[in-house]
């Protein structure tokens, strides 16, 4: 339920309860005085939403100070000793190693640091995390884990955002890699931990992303307590910690479905929005090669559009945005042809067969994705292009060079045979289309892999 449609009802309520209670003498005098009281109740909840929602305030302040008196301060809130906490916001309860707590027993704090204060007392600066766990001793302790990227940078620039909404917030705990860990061996058997997601952002966008496991078995509480008596004095060499198995940073943007990443990458100046998107699926429990801090190589990479595949071809503005939506939509799927088709000029429609045409790609007996009979969708390597904004307002003919590659139905990647592509794009005249009054078409092209 969202914030609007919950102040929607609680609206109407109010007006319906204002109505009944102001309205002509006729209803006994207890109803009323019940009607009067939830009229109370909605104005304080619409007055309370109203403060949070429009005004901005800030209610967790008070919240911890009606805490502290309501315990007579004998509550241990963390953001005492966590530099770095200043909101309830900044803290989670969750459960981090699936040991099924109920209620959860771990607290997912994050932090801020090397804090720059804006006009009007916005706090700028990175944040990092830690978990902090009770142990099953006597008296228990709270054991603490910070959250380290193998680089030891940070986890987020802007914001870790998290609401309570398994959909949306910036950290989820899920089993996203099936792992029997041989370092966390409990009676015999390898345990399968879930994995602690966090998200990151930069300006509203998620541009990092970092994978934790928990790895270890906790020592008995007697062992422990043996080795605190035999080292007075020495910090517990704690067996137990959250190890990063993936950490991933695209200055465009992150994703996650299932465990594949996606990560995007645009160049600074880049006119026509392209960005280089590449998948990393894990191996062996981790995103890293083993033994190292080293991603493993993405298992595909090619290059897409930033914020997606233009809607409708008298839309794209530039010649290579129409070679790069033809690629795009170059698959077996009907509808995606016909958009490919619509990004063709008229001579290229008589041409070249939409459905047969290898349109450059490799046609060797022994690619994976022999066009185009085997072919799936296509990836785009490279694209090259000489902007020229005078010609194009002139609608001249422009010239784009891609390197593709086919893929195959069950996503073998055509590795041995690179084609490079380069398609003549003309200007079919549309007084309508921006921003020159024509649409760039793909109209004939040469291919390094065809004679």
């Amino acid at each position: 339920m969202t914030t609007a449609f919950l102040l929607a009802i609680l609206a109407i309520a109010w007006v319906a309860l204002l109505f009944l209670v102001f309205r002509a003498p006729g209803s006994p005098a207890p109803t009323r005085l019940i009607l009067f009281q939830l009229l109370l109740l909605v104005t304080c909840v619409l007055g309370y939403f109203f403060l949070v929602e429009v005004v901005g305030f800030n209610p967790n302040p008070i919240r911890v100070r009606i805490a502290r008196t309501m315990t007579d301060d004998k509550m241990i809130y963390l953001g005492d000793f966590v530099p770095g906490v200043y909101d309830l916001d900044y803290l989670y309860r969750i459960d981090t190693d699936g040991d099924q707590e109920e209620p959860k027993e771990e607290w997912l704090a994050t932090y801020q640091y090397d804090v720059s204060t804006a006009e009007g007392g916005t706090r700028q600066g990175p944040f990092g995390a830690a978990i902090y766990d009770l142990d099953d001793c006597r008296p228990p302790a709270v054991l603490s884990f910070e959250l380290v990227p193998v680089s030891y940078d940070y986890l987020a620039q802007d914001a870790i955002i998290i609401l309570g909404d398994a959909k949306t917030d910036d950290v989820v705990v899920k089993n996203i890699i099936p792992y029997a860990d041989p370092l966390s061996v409990k009676d015999g058997v390898a345990l399968d931990r879930p994995e602690v997601i966090v998200f990151g952002r930069t300006r509203g966008a998620r541009t990092d992303l970092n994978v934790f496991r928990k790895v270890g078995v906790e020592l008995d509480c007697f062992a422990r307590q043996q080795w605190v008596r035999t080292h007075p004095g020495q910090p517990f060499p704690n067996p137990l910690r959250y190890e990063n198995v993936g950490s991933f940073r695209g200055n465009y943007g992150v994703s996650m479905a299932e465990s594949t990443v996606t990560v995007l990458d645009r160049a600074p100046f880049e006119r026509s929005q392209i960005v280089i998107r590449r998948q990393y699926r894990p191996v062996d429990g981790s995103y890293f090669r083993f033994g190292t801090q080293t991603l493993r190589d993405p298992v595909e990479y090619t290059l897409a559009f930033g914020p997606g595949q233009p809607d409708v071809v008298q839309k794209v503005y530039y010649p290579e945005k129409a070679v790069l939506a033809f690629y795009a939509n170059l698959t077996k799927d009907r509808g995606q042809l016909e958009t490919a088709q619509g990004y063709l000029s008229e001579q290229a429609r008589g041409a070249y067969d939409l459905y047969r045409d290898p349109f450059g790609l490799s046609t060797d007996p022994e690619s994976v994705a022999k066009a185009r009979d085997k072919l799936a969708r296509v990836l785009v390597w490279e694209i090259r292009y000489q902007p020229d904004v005078p010609a194009e307002q002139l609608h001249q003919d422009r010239e784009v060079t891609v390197t593709v590659v086919g893929v195959d139905k069950d996503g073998n990647i055509d590795y041995d045979h690179p084609c490079q592509v380069n398609w003549r794009i003309i200007g079919a005249p549309n007084p309508q289309a921006l921003p020159y009054g024509c649409e760039w078409r793909l109209d004939s092209y040469t291919s390094t892999c065809q004679p």
